[in-house]
């Protein structure tokens, strides 16, 4: 009668219950309980977002150089606004969820970036940080720089934010792309947050992704092997694996890259670096105990390697195609010279006039023919962006023959610069004796003679304007 209750009201018998507990007890016993693959229960409604831990020797170079901890996207503070209706956003990694930077890797990410842990970066570029021209401007769409070493990175994060106005629409068209160069500050915002994932998941290699943000506490005792600098030791780092997940998180976090009181340019600096690893930089780098290459020069300034490592994803020195095997004598080298392997998203423009004309420096097209009508420019070792709103300039050589290519430096006070380029008829035939040609040679501005790396003998034309460079 009892058992008959017992299964009229739903319940069963204390000895099937028993049976069930030896068997999972006896499961427990034999193979053990693997914590590491456990999974959150399904009715939370939370993502997991997993850190990189100590693995096999052939993932070091996509993983970090410490152990990350695992922490929930959801797990986000309340959000409080100020007097002001800015929000306020608790800057302690312990809050958000990040790990704290150790020494090991604070020293290594120094050495690779300054070549030794005992330099610190300059005022100008713990002031730097990814701020918007006014929309009265003449360029409302463009990045405010600085004159100093950061300004080349800007102007490389300025190139995908242009190509994220003009290009990555759900309708691209001729009329859409002027309209697209007076873009609301909503744009503007999503245009940037875009750029800087894209940058990052591309130096990841599609697989990983770092980020770098600032607590309040130090993340690491004060030690002799690494100078402070108010930025490195106060680094807490956060690991995503999925496209979607960096999106959210750098969306929420925008301020730290965008604040004037923050160092955004510093914080994206060392989200490259942890996001390419430590090995993949120093393998693409040859960073050997005899060389030593880093990513800013002695001045600071933003090496090649650290260029071709935003635009191409890979921090090679060289700008040639391929891999060049042979030197121009003809003989057979010790090292290959590694260049750039596949065509890039945004080109490259090199000129200086100290080189020799018989040993210029090598662009390959797959720079000079990007998959965009976008160039970074360097003229005399001052960075500068090129690009156009016609998307078939790159892929129509009859576009080629009369076309528009807008020149930006980022710098305050100088106007609109569009430039009127012909290359059918090109450029007035020079003089007859080798000394009027020279005048007439010297007397050409050099970013004009930058543009005529990629179009060579073309007729550019500067309206309304004198050529300032």
């Amino acid at each position: 009668m009892a058992s008959d209750a017992i299964k009229n009201i739903g319940l069963s018998s204390p000895g099937v219950e028993r049976e069930k507990l030896n068997k999972l007890l006896k499961i427990f016993e034999d193979k053990g309980f693997n914590f590491e693959d456990s999974k959150p229960p399904q009715d939370l409604k939370c993502r997991r977002v997993r850190f990189n831990s100590s693995a096999d020797d052939s993932e070091k170079s996509t993983k970090l150089t410490q152990r990350v901890n695992t922490f929930y996207v959801d797990s986000w503070p309340e959000v409080q606004l100020n007097k002001d209706g800015t929000l306020v956003r608790p800057r302690s990694g312990r809050t958000l969820g990040g790990t704290p930077i150790t020494i090991h890797t604070a020293t290594l990410v120094r050495e690779i970036v300054h070549g030794s842990s005992v330099h610190s970066f300059c005022r100008e570029w713990k002031k730097s940080s990814f701020i918007f021209q006014d929309h009265s401007s003449p360029y409302p769409w463009g990045l405010q720089t600085q004159r100093c070493g950061s300004r080349g990175l800007i102007l490389a994060v300025q190139a995908y934010v242009i190509k994220q106005l003009l290009f990555d629409r759900e309708y691209v068209s001729n009329i859409l792309a002027q309209s697209a160069l007076r873009p609301t500050e909503f744009e503007r915002k999503r245009s940037l947050i875009s750029a800087l994932c894209e940058i990052l998941w591309k130096v990841g290699e599609g697989k990983r992704c770092c980020v770098c943000l600032l607590q309040d506490k130090r993340s690491y005792q004060q030690d002799y092997r690494v100078r402070d600098d108010n930025v490195t030791e106060h680094i807490v780092l956060f690991e995503f694996k999925k496209f979607t997940d960096v999106t959210t998180f750098i969306r929420r976090n925008i301020e730290e890259f965008t604040s004037e009181k923050s160092p955004g340019c510093i914080l994206f600096l060392y989200s490259l670096v942890l996001s390419a690893s430590i090995c993949k930089l120093k393998e693409e780098m040859l960073i050997t105990n005899e060389t030593n290459y880093k990513l800013l020069s002695d001045r600071e300034e933003c090496t090649q390697a650290l260029i071709s490592l935003i635009i191409t994803g890979h921090a090679c020195h060289y700008l040639h195609n391929g891999n060049l095997v042979y030197s121009q004598s003809g003989n057979l080298l010790a090292t290959p010279l590694k260049g750039i392997q596949e065509r890039s998203e945004i080109g490259f423009l090199f000129w200086d006039k100290g080189e020799n004309d018989d040993n210029r420096t090598d662009v390959g097209s797959m720079l000079k023919t990007p998959k965009k009508p976008i160039w970074l420019t360097s003229v005399n070792g001052q960075p500068g962006l090129l690009f156009s709103t016609n998307l078939d300039l790159v892929s129509d050589w009859r576009v080629e023959t009369r076309f528009i290519l807008h020149y930006f430096t980022g710098l305050p006070g100088i106007p609109a610069c569009p430039l009127h380029i012909e290359t059918r008829f090109g450029r007035n035939a020079l003089g007859r004796t080798k000394l009027h040609r020279r005048q007439q040679e010297e007397s050409i501005p050099q970013l004009e003679r930058c543009i005529m790396t990629k179009w060579y003998g073309a007729a550019i034309d500067w309206p309304d304007i004198l050529p300032f460079y």
